[in-house]
């Protein structure tokens, strides 16, 4: 799915990690605020 500027982003839900805390992302949670969603497809992978 490809999304062009302007478009509403599809929610989406992921396992996040911030340091030793575990939790959950969910775009739609933040709704109304500006955000940016980077992926770095190989962090913390072995290659």
């Amino acid at each position: 799915m490809a999304l062009t500027k302007g478009d509403v982003a599809p929610d989406f839900k992921l396992s996040s990690a911030a340091g030793e805390t575990q939790g959950e992302f969910q775009l739609s949670s933040w709704r109304g605020k500006n955000v940016v969603v980077c992926f770095y497809a190989l962090d913390f992978t072995p290659v």
